[in-house]
């Protein structure tokens, strides 16, 4: 029998599709979240640096000038490091939507998988029992036309 594409597997290819495009998408969105998380801690340490290295300079005594210029970029740095934050806020709430759209698509193409693999089951099981039925009715007729033979003795 020639195999017949089952009806919905253009919408199962379509499903693949659109489950590795969220696919690469959730990857994309981890690997910026990744990067922010990085960022953030490269803030985090050279603030702390600078702040260390201002607090040692200070103690020593300098300028209102160069007090100003250290508070100033810490002040500068907090902010950077309060935005990097936000940042990563978004970032774990686009994760979490881009992780659920996956899902969504995975869920779809798994259900049309399971779909066109049962019917071909279904199929293939449909077509043994043809081909069983076509094997008896052909033994059967093979017998009916033999002689038979009847023993008298």
């Amino acid at each position: 029998m020639a195999y017949k594409p089952h009806p919905l597997q253009a919408a199962a290819q379509v499903a693949q599709s659109r489950e590795q495009v969220a696919v690469k998408a959730l990857g994309e969105c981890q690997q910026r979240l990744v990067d922010q998380e990085n960022r953030l801690q490269q803030l985090l340490l050279f603030r702390g640096e600078y702040a260390a290295q201002f607090q040692h300079e200070g103690s020593g005594g300098i300028s209102a000038r160069r007090y100003q210029d250290y508070s100033a970029f810490l002040n500068h740095m907090d902010q950077g490091i309060v935005q990097v934050q936000q940042q990563l806020v978004w970032l774990q709430q686009e994760l979490q939507r881009k992780r659920l759209a996956w899902l969504q698509s995975r869920a779809k193409t798994k259900a049309l998988e399971e779909v066109i693999e049962r019917d071909r089951k279904v199929q293939l099981q449909e077509e043994d029992r043809r081909e069983q039925r076509d094997s008896d009715e052909h033994n059967l007729r093979g017998l009916a036309g033999r002689p038979r033979f009847i023993d008298s003795t």
